[in-house]
């Protein structure tokens, strides 16, 4: 029989000894190794804090035109629990700049460094302006609450340099975020230096904290006939967090608004259906959205 397209001499029949011995083979062999997944865009920075002796890492997230644009600076977004929150919000950012309701900014996720760091028990320092009351907030005792103020003191003289120094940002347009513990945090901030950033973004802010600290603070605040005018203060809570803690945000919310400062965009919101966590996504899609309205 003629055998189209090939010579005698080019078939070769395997016997069956050495077709098992092939798939043996085949068998036998190990997969590859999968390759890790690399956010392209971020980098880390290492820094050892003085002011509250800590370690930090700072997560950088850099914008698609960084490198393609070399004259052009970037707004800065410094983002709290960036253990957590950098690669849900530097995943946000795509689909927001698509659409075009956002500008390209540099995203800053501050988070722990050293060995296995406890990040609950650091976080319940760092974000507390006082004390508060004995293992409130997952801490376990009141030497562990109440670093709000030299952690604020470290965002603006050890992490403002390396990251400004380090990258193209624009200082005149920076944004602080936190949630929970980091909201509070933010708010801290606000009143105590509005002066730092532009616009505040505080998602389920823990506004309980010692008795309703912040209820306080803000009254102080607005007897000292200080200025928010410029600023952009974003307000969020889950309405299935905590009853009390959903009615504590509602309550703080109403306060703000009543205040009336000049000069300040408000944007306060109650997110349907979402709880303490979960409600993450959809608020920090939101603020980001807020903190670019012209």
């Amino acid at each position: 029989m003629m055998m189209l397209g090939c010579n005698k001499a080019d078939v070769v029949t395997a016997s069956p000894t050495q077709a098992s011995a092939e798939v043996a083979a085949s068998s036998d062999a190990k997969p590859s190794e999968p390759r890790k997944l690399v956010i392209g865009n971020s980098r880390i920075h290492e820094l050892h804090s003085p002011l509250t002796g800590k370690d930090y890492e700072l997560i950088v997230g850099l914008p698609k035109s960084y490198e393609s644009e070399p004259g052009r600076r970037f707004p800065v977004l410094y983002l709290l629990d960036g253990q957590w929150d950098f690669t849900l919000v530097n995943s946000l950012v795509g689909g927001l700049l698509y659409d075009q309701v956002i500008e390209e900014f540099i995203l800053v996720g501050v988070s722990y460094g050293g060995e296995k760091p406890d990040y609950e028990r650091l976080r319940a320092h760092d974000y507390t302006p006082t004390p508060g009351p004995n293992g409130a907030g997952g801490a376990g005792s009141i030497a562990e609450n109440g670093g709000g103020p030299d952690f604020l003191r470290f965002l603006e003289i050890e992490a403002f340099p390396l990251v400004e120094t380090t990258y193209r940002v624009d200082p005149s347009f920076r944004m602080l975020s936190g949630s929970s513990h980091g909201g509070l945090f933010t708010l801290y901030a606000m009143f105590e230096k509005p002066e730092l950033f532009q616009a505040y973004l505080a998602l389920s802010p823990n506004v309980p904290w010692d008795e309703r600290y912040l209820f306080r603070r803000e009254r102080e605040f607005r007897a000292s006939d200080r200025s928010l005018a410029g600023k952009r203060l974003w307000l969020s809570v889950g309405s299935e967090e905590w009853p009390d803690y959903t009615q504590a945000n509602l309550a703080f919310f109403e306060q703000v608004r009543a205040s009336a400062y000049p000069g300040l965009a408000l944007h306060t919101l109650a997110i349907e259906g979402e709880h303490h966590a979960g409600v993450k996504p959809e608020a920090y899609n939101r603020a980001l959205r807020f903190a670019f309205e012209k």
